[in-house]
């Protein structure tokens, strides 16, 4: 039976780092790639210090003796390298994440839980100043092993590396240097050992998270363009990405601020077909929630208040799009809330699943993976801002608000004058 990895009761420490390495094993191949230096790639994710994890993926069956000291061995060997202990924080902590991904998916018996304890506990008392990032990482095989009996990313934890994708300050415009070192982190990062066999499980919440990264800045239509065409390069170098690359292109092309946003067709919660562009005109504020979703009934307040005091209809326009798994949980949501905003209904009935998630049709096409999210578009249905919240997207809306309004009275006077301008007579001439 699985058990937590992080709540094995305390056990005495009776031997050290070395003891579960009877047998010995030589250092990690040496083939890895070669990562521009500028990127900084941890010395852990270069090389393949560890078995291919997909035999590790065996369905939940017990881990054999045979195959869990092999990777004690391999973990040891990662720890005691000497370009790990040169920078042991960032690089053992990348190396306990490999090692978590090899013991997610296989059950582990309690006599290997209490052996991988013992090691993290010794490699604690080696070093204390690591601790506290030790302890994460037992907590992470906990949950792995048990909340979440999955592979977790290699290609997603790559890319997270600090520092490694660097974006512009929301609002404001890439820089050229800027996507050159996103497109060559992308580069770099595909072309890890131990990225090749993960790409399906792995690409989709990497490219993903890409997205919103790419959706904090703008982009100029040269660069769009020319990122546009580096993420086709790669589509052909690395075509079990491809679907995940599509989207990201489809993200800088259709969903950056700047851009206008895809026309949205599908039918509301009375079952009434309607499109985003019907309202054109309006400042939008295009919100993806679900019940199911704490963050987006945190939301409800700000939007009832937008809805009942703040925006005039003729000004304002909010756009649901849901995503739960039945329709009746949001038609009695909306009632109970007072939301009478219009909504497309983008969930879809799943046995025993109570999250529909990203799995609508307007949220896949969207980009939509994280709960809730909120794009602002103007009258022309240019997105203008993403993810802007509570009192922050009260905020953003009243201002598009004032704007709007002083347009339309300088529109105004403008006409008035050239009115009053037609009307008035010509001055007498005067008989020379």
């Amino acid at each position: 039976m699985r058990r937590s990895l992080a709540i094995i009761g305390a056990v005495v420490v009776s031997f050290g780092l070395g003891v579960l390495l009877a047998g010995g094993m030589g250092a990690p191949a040496e083939e890895g790639v070669a990562v521009p230096a500028e990127l900084d790639i941890p010395v852990a994710a270069e090389r393949p210090w560890f078995a291919d994890a997909a035999q590790y993926d065996n369905g939940g069956e017990p881990l054999s003796d045979e195959s869990f000291e092999e990777l004690m061995k391999a973990l040891h060997v990662a720890m005691t390298d000497e370009e790990t202990l040169a920078d042991f924080e960032r690089e053992a902590d990348f190396h306990l994440w490999s090692f978590t991904r090899r013991i997610a998916v296989p059950e582990v018996g309690e006599e290997q839980q209490e052996k991988i304890n013992e090691y993290l506990d010794a490699l604690a008392e080696q070093h204390p100043d690591s601790r506290d990032m030790i302890e994460r990482s037992r907590s992470m095989l906990g949950y792995y092993a048990t909340a979440l009996p999955e592979m977790p990313s290699f290609v997603s934890r790559a890319l997270s590396v600090p520092g490694l994708m660097v974006y512009p300050s929301a609002g404001e415009m890439f820089t050229d240097a800027q996507l050159d070192r996103i497109v060559a982190a992308l580069d770099a990062v595909f072309a890890l050992p131990e990225s090749t066999a993960d790409f399906e499980s792995g690409v989709e919440v990497s490219m993903s998270s890409i997205g919103w990264g790419l959706q904090r800045g703008r982009m100029s239509d040269e660069q769009t363009a020319r990122v546009a065409e580096e993420l086709v390069a790669l589509k052909e170098a690395y075509p079990a990405a491809a679907e995940a690359l599509d989207r990201v292109r489809f993200h800088i092309e259709y969903l950056m601020p700047g851009r206008v946003a895809p026309n949205i067709v599908g039918t509301d919660t009375e079952g009434v077909e309607f499109e985003l562009e019907d309202y054109r005109g309006k400042i939008v504020a295009v919100i993806f929630s679900g019940q199911w979703c704490g963050p987006c009934r945190g939301e409800y307040p700000y939007q009832r208040a937008m809805l009942d005091h703040l925006f005039e209809e003729e000004d304002v326009a909010l756009l649901g799009v849901n995503s739960d798994a039945e329709l009746e949980t949001i038609v009695e949501a909306k009632k109970e809330e007072r939301l009478g905003y219009r909504t497309w209904w983008d969930g879809h009935s799943q046995p025993d699943a109570e999250i529909v998630a990203a799995e609508g049709p307007i949220a896949t096409e969207w980009g939509v993976y994280g709960w809730p999210t909120i794009f602002v578009l103007d009258q022309g249905g240019v997105i203008l801002h993403v993810n802007k919240r509570g009192g922050a997207l009260i905020e953003t809306i009243d201002k598009l608000v004032m704007e709007k309004r002083m347009r339309g009275y300088q529109a105004e006077a403008e006409a008035e004058a050239e009115v009053d301008s037609e009307e008035q007579p010509d001055p007498p001439r005067l008989n020379g």
